[in-house]
């Protein structure tokens, strides 16, 4: 093979070596990008994990409440008879 066939092969092979890296530093950008976004996902997860317990702690507090003013309303109605009866 001629010398210049030989530097015009080696240039291929350094230009195919030069793109190669540039893949693989985008490879290695993408992976990265993927690990902050499961980071990121996890995060997510367990803020709405949390926010869930805290909705079923204040229904639970809510249902409670109603059950009170319930038994408070009917008191006060037995009450309110009471006094009527009085009068």
């Amino acid at each position: 093979m001629s010398e210049v066939l030989l530097r015009e092969i080696l240039s291929e092979i350094s230009g195919i070596k030069q793109e190669i890296a540039g893949m693989k530093q985008e490879l290695s950008d993408v992976k990265q990008d993927i690990q902050f976004l499961k980071d990121e996902q996890a995060q997510i997860k367990q803020a709405v994990l949390e926010t869930n317990e805290r909705v079923k702690q204040l229904t639970d507090r809510q249902d409670n409440q109603h059950a009170i003013i319930d038994i408070l309303s009917s008191r006060s109605i037995e009450h309110e008879a009471l006094l009527k009866r009085v009068h």
